[in-house]
């Protein structure tokens, strides 16, 4: 551990005194990551035969030249390596958060396999066009992810129309030269905010604290403590799904019958499936049931409006 430099410097006891303080000093419990200093840093040898025991050459973190080189001005560390992530001389990340993008947008991406873009994944379909946008994205949006689904939704393919006729599902069935609008279902979590906010009830508040809407009870009984669920009040039942607290042991049950997930693992794509189980949650799940019965008062409410509106002209109209 380094000590304080200065020892035979004037003042030095003052300063030694104030550093020792601050080392004391209480303050905000919110962790915050940083990387250790240099001389923490592990020592990591090659394992000879792959025995942990017998170590070999000592190694240093290097990244893989094919992708760009690494300029020397560039300090050795995470950041660093956000610099070598998102240089011109890379364009592999630039690549992978358009191909990522256009899978969300129109439900596959450029390249299928959004786990693997490599040698041994799918070749994408439109290999100009991928190369065309990660371009863009690294030079002319200056990585504005914003700017880049705009470009996207303000094409003339993405405004399509989704039917499906016999002719296109003959001559493109998946869709993959786009010959139609993109037609596929919403994530866990938008299938419940979309059914809030066609009701009228999902809230616009942003930012805060996760909040608990409800779920069925007994989810969170465990032996390990003596958490519960206690449902959250007012607006905060109706936040986008974002907010919704997750346990890894106890996720959520609607967004993980909608195939969220449970984040016990890493995972690269969900799956899409679709079961009975879905079904019965928009039929049962209370969430859904409130958001029903809301849309329709403000369906009736729009209705009975229309109607008066329609027996005031006709009254007008017979006493002239």
């Amino acid at each position: 551990m380094p000590s304080l430099k200065g020892k035979d410097k004037p003042g030095f006891k003052e300063a030694e005194s104030d550093w020792e303080e601050l080392l004391k000093f209480r303050g905000t419990r919110l962790p915050i990551l940083i990387e250790n200093p240099t001389y923490m840093a592990r020592k990591t040898h090659v394992f000879e035969r792959g025995n942990w025991m017998v170590l070999g050459q000592e190694v240093n973190p290097k990244t893989p030249a094919e992708f760009g080189g690494w300029r020397e001005e560039w300090p050795k560390n995470r950041l660093g390596f956000a610099y070598w992530l998102t240089s011109a001389e890379n364009p592999l990340t630039a690549r992978t958060l358009v191909n990522r993008i256009w899978d969300q947008l129109f439900g596959r991406g450029i390249v299928r396999t959004l786990e693997d873009m490599g040698s041994q994944s799918d070749p994408p379909s439109h290999p100009e066009l991928l190369d065309y946008l990660a371009w863009k994205t690294m030079n002319d949006y200056a990585w504005s992810i914003k700017a880049l689904i705009r470009e996207i939704v303000t094409t003339a393919t993405y405004k399509q129309s989704s039917i499906l006729s016999p002719e296109v599902f003959e001559k493109d069935p998946e869709n993959q030269w786009y010959s139609r609008g993109p037609r596929f279902r919403l994530s866990a979590e938008q299938v419940r905010d979309q059914a809030l906010a066609v009701s009228g009830l999902l809230s616009e508040k942003m930012y805060g604290p996760s909040v608990k809407p409800h779920q069925p009870e007994g989810i969170w009984q465990t032996v390990y403590n003596g958490e519960s669920w206690t449902e959250s009040e007012g607006e905060d039942k109706y936040r986008r799904g974002i907010y919704t607290f997750l346990k890894r042991t106890s996720p959520y049950p609607s967004f993980i019958t909608f195939d969220a997930a449970s984040r016990e693992v890493c995972l690269s794509k969900r799956l899409v499936t679709n079961t009975p189980l879905q079904a019965l949650v928009t039929l049962n799940d209370p969430v859904y049931l409130e958001a029903a019965k809301n849309l329709g008062k403000k369906c009736l409410g729009e209705r009975c409006w229309k109607s008066r509106e329609s027996d005031f002209l006709n009254l007008s109209t017979s006493n002239l």
